[in-house]
């Protein structure tokens, strides 16, 4: 992912499981779309589901 582009993939965060579209940027960074400030419980953390098994914060 050249220059600042990211792909759409699906992720799910690691405390409650809730699933997201995300956005995954090319330095490895993790976006929920919608979710600006992480998962609805509050965690920041997330792992690709049916996809690389990588986590990012």
């Amino acid at each position: 992912m050249p220059g600042g582009e990211s792909e759409r993939t699906v992720v799910e965060c690691l405390e409650c499981g809730s699933a997201y579209a995300a956005r995954r940027w090319g330095d490895g960074t993790i976006q929920p779309i919608g979710r600006k400030n992480g998962c609805q419980c509050g965690a920041t953390a997330f792992r690709t589901i049916g996809g690389a098994s990588e986590t990012a914060r």
